[in-house]
């Protein structure tokens, strides 16, 4: 057992975040399930079921980005807060253990809940569907392909907004929404400058004695971009959340 990292004392971190959080989980997972069952309903109405279980697909896909990305943005809510903050330094874990919980809840956590909410509404509304209109999609079941392959991208997308929640004290998503808006720009136009000036300087033939060498540095961007994507800013974010929480619990005497 580790000061730093105790397996009993995550599996309780995990238990306390999933009480505190457990309303308002089942509030918006009941304001989603409406939601779709109002546009199932129509659609079974005109019969137009579509295309089986491509709606539950997207219905998974949209429930995942926008119900992932907010509640990552408030995972550190109670850090920032002048009468909660108190409380979370003093939960006696180690700043490593209060980041793995709350990472935990908003990925691996929230895309197995999304998964079995999605299974389990295709059940209802399908059965709806048979018995009112005698008409059915097909089921979504959790191991579906689509599904899965949206968690590499969730997990990026949603390293930033758990990078968001630790770092900004307000207007957590916002503020994410907006930086990432703005590396975004900023990478592009690295970007197009790179490609104008290899771009340009290929199209001499060579002219600076590196010959088809010219074209390296952009096929390198284009080799590293997934592999930046995929693993370095979700490893990179995170670690950085960390950080955020173990120097705020250092600045508290804790």
């Amino acid at each position: 057992m580790s000061d730093h990292l105790s397996a009993q004392r995550l599996l309780w971190m995990l238990r306390t975040d999933v009480l505190r959080n457990h309303r308002a989980w089942l509030v918006a997972s009941g304001t989603a399930a409406l939601v779709a069952l109002l546009v199932s309903v129509l659609g079974a109405m005109d019969r137009n079921v579509g295309a089986g279980v491509e709606f539950y697909r997207a219905f998974f896909i949209a429930a995942l980005f926008a119900s992932g990305t907010l509640a990552t943005s408030q995972a550190f809510v109670d850090l920032h807060g002048r009468t909660t903050n108190t409380a979370f330094l003093m939960l006696p874990a180690s700043a490593l253990e209060k980041t793995l919980a709350r990472l935990l809840l908003t990925t691996a956590g929230l895309f197995v809940y999304l998964l079995l909410l999605t299974m389990v509404l295709s059940w209802v509304l399908e059965g709806v569907n048979t018995a009112t209109f005698g008409v059915q999609r097909e089921l979504f079941v959790p191991f579906d392909r689509t599904a899965w392959s949206m968690l590499p991208h969730y997990l990026a997308v949603q390293s930033l907004f758990f990078l968001g929640a630790a770092w900004f004290r307000k207007l957590h998503y916002i503020k994410t929404v907006g930086a990432a808006l703005l590396i975004v720009i900023g990478l592009s136009t690295v970007g197009v400058l790179i490609l104008r000036l290899f771009g340009g300087a290929t199209t001499l033939g060579g002219g600076f004695g590196m010959g088809d060498g010219l074209g390296n540095p952009i096929q390198l961007v284009i080799d590293v971009a997934p592999i930046a994507y995929y693993f370095v800013l979700p490893v990179f974010c995170w670690f950085v959340a960390w950080l955020r929480v173990t120097e705020a619990q250092v600045s508290h005497g804790i």
